[in-house]
């Protein structure tokens, strides 16, 4: 911010009636910014945002409902261009902690004179500038040569009973199809009770899934540029919300609605990760993506679960290829030969991921992804050649570069490897019959 600036920053004041309010008004004059207004509650100021541009918001801890920091949350969220600093004294540090939690940009810790005034105010402005150039290099990715991006290929990653390894599966996938294809893409933990895939990134965000869903999924690219985080790998992530809830505050139809609203705005892949069971907000994800990754292990409790599902869910009378059997945790024939297994559940095994206990677990404890971590492993390798399958099968791009190998054609003998080695997916992820032979 320049004092000489001839547009100056527009700003609002959030404050209670006292000498110290009067002086602030008068400061701002001499900082050359633009008061639009004095209110002394949010509430207020959330009004006076929605009739009026502002550019930066103090709010003083002491006004009616500024400690409530819920409104700086949805603020923020609707407001993109506004930028809060919250004044608070040196007993209100757990205030200033959650303030910032919830997107404030800046604090000032009264009583302060009008040199940190100016220089907070300098450092937000500064701040807001850099958010906006990056924004414009979001957007530039997802909208090259000027056209709108064409609708994102969904894939739900699900289990019908738990501990198969379905969230190590779809984060590991999501970087797999990004190194394979160069294509955004979006990962997504719509696990509502138990999110952790945060955990296996290793990332940290005051956002979340919630965060769209509070919003009746008008999603933009502002909007969701905000809310997701860029993963090292390339990948951008919507975790879950970690905090355990009984309640689960999502109304009918509002989940399936938002991966709408992405699968639109997006470009390339969004892989998401499920709850295991069918709850509600989970059916609505199955219903609504692309293709459903159906993961389970070669033990006879989480075979059942599989069979009980694919038999609800109509699967093997299914014509387009949407349900595909992924096993995870697969031995090769010293345990169950995937013949045999088949013949149980009456469904096709797509696709077999090895078996790597030490990996898997060195991988999470790290949050390390073992596609980055282990990329030579054969777990590793089973992942992308799953990953490399499901981009073929993609109608809406073009085929993955092979590195020099010819892709197999659908039921190509090819596809599978002989006796004795790791069973890598059995045929290509294209619309055919569910029911084995």
């Amino acid at each position: 911010m320049d004092r000489a600036n001839p547009n100056p920053l527009r700003l609002l004041i959030v404050t209670p009636e006292d000498p110290n309010a009067e002086w602030i008004r008068v400061s701002t004059r001499e900082l050359n910014c633009k008061l639009v207004g004095v209110v002394d509650s949010a509430f207020q100021a959330m009004q006076a945002v929605e009739k009026t541009q502002v550019d930066i918001i103090l709010a003083d801890s002491l006004a009616h409902g500024v400690r409530d920091v819920e409104w700086i949350q949805r603020l923020t969220l609707h407001a993109m261009g506004t930028m809060v600093i919250v004044m608070a004294s040196h007993a209100e540090m757990e205030f200033v902690r959650q303030a910032m939690l919830a997107g404030a940009q800046g604090f000032l810790i009264k009583p302060f004179d009008l040199s940190e005034l100016y220089q907070s105010i300098l450092q937000v402005h500064q701040l807001a500038l850099q958010r906006q150039a990056a924004l414009s290099g979001a957007r530039g990715g997802l909208d090259q040569a000027g056209a709108p991006p064409s609708k994102a290929y969904s894939i739900a990653v699900f289990s019908p009973k738990g501990g198969t390894g379905a969230t190590t599966l779809a984060v590991n996938l999501a970087i797999a199809l990004k190194q394979q294809t160069d294509a955004p893409v979006l990962l997504i933990d719509a696990d509502l009770r138990t999110a952790d895939v945060d955990i296996f990134l290793s990332i940290l965000s005051k956002h979340s899934l919630y965060n769209l869903l509070d919003f009746d999924q008008r999603i933009d690219p502002e909007l969701l540029e905000r809310v997701i985080t860029h993963h090292s790998s390339g990948i951008s992530v919507l975790r879950g919300e970690p905090q355990l809830r009984f309640e689960i505050a999502v109304e009918d139809g509002q989940m399936g609605s938002m991966v709408e609203a992405l699968s639109a705005l997006w470009s390339g892949y969004i892989v998401i990760n499920t709850s295991d069971g069918l709850d509600r907000w989970t059916v609505e994800i199955l219903d609504t993506v692309d293709t459903v990754l159906v993961v389970t292990t070669p033990e006879l409790p989480a075979l059942r679960a599989t069979r009980n599902f694919l038999d609800l869910a109509e699967a093997a009378a299914e014509q387009t290829g949407k349900w595909q059997l992924i096993m995870t945790s697969y031995q090769g024939r010293k345990v169950l030969p995937i013949a045999d297994i088949e013949a149980s559940i009456r469904y096709r095994v797509k696709a077999t991921i090895a078996e790597d206990i030490a990996t898997v677990s060195s991988s999470i404890n790290r949050g390390t992804p073992l596609v980055v971590s282990h990329r030579r492993s054969p777990i590793a390798q089973d992942v992308f050649e799953l990953a490399k399958q499901i981009a073929a099968a993609n109608p809406r791009s073009p085929k993955p570069h092979m590195a020099g190998k010819k892709q197999p054609a659908p039921g190509d003998a090819g596809a599978s490897k002989q006796a004795g080695q790791r069973s890598s997916p059995q045929g290509s992820l294209v619309p055919s019959p569910g029911r084995a032979e």
